[in-house]
């Protein structure tokens, strides 16, 4: 609630899309699984030059995580929906965040060896007043990362 006692303002979700040709099983696990393959980790980590790889942990209450070169780990997330090779859910949050936000990834065949991405990035209302300016921030790398997916896997 706001101080005026309405329910806070909704924020649009950060929408990305990509076309692979793949089937709908391989684009679902080159996304999760091969994660550390295709995600641009020198453009978008929390390790910056320490970063090694990224992770999701394949079921529901796993972690999204980073791997450091010296070993420590960095967990940006959690699994809130794991339903392969359909979709899955996961938290988000920036160190300097007052709450999490939730990535939503679901993958729609669209024919044999087609398989459409759809990323729903929401929630930003749980941020209250920043939401806005880092919903803003993530719209513009969004597109990048799934571009990099969409790369390796072979767009459509």
């Amino acid at each position: 609630m706001s101080l005026s006692g309405s329910p806070p303002r909704a924020i649009d979700p950060v929408i990305v899309t990509a076309r692979v040709k793949r089937n709908i099983e391989d684009a679902f696990d080159l996304y999760t699984r091969e994660v550390s393959s295709w995600w641009p980790l020198d453009r978008f980590s929390f390790g910056g030059d320490q970063a090694l790889s990224l992770h999701f942990e394949p079921h529901v209450g796993g972690r999204f995580f980073e791997r450091f070169r010296d070993g420590r780990e960095h967990t940006t997330g959690r699994i809130l929906a794991w339903e392969p090779p359909r979709q899955f859910v996961h938290t988000w949050k920036h160190d300097d965040w007052s709450a999490d936000t939730e990535v939503e990834v679901r993958f729609v065949a669209e024919a044999d060896d087609v398989t459409r991405l759809e990323i729903e990035y929401r929630a930003w209302e749980r941020l209250g007043e920043a939401g806005p300016d880092n919903r803003d921030g993530q719209a513009n790398g969004w597109p990048t990362v799934i571009a990099c997916f969409a790369d390796y896997a072979g767009q459509a």
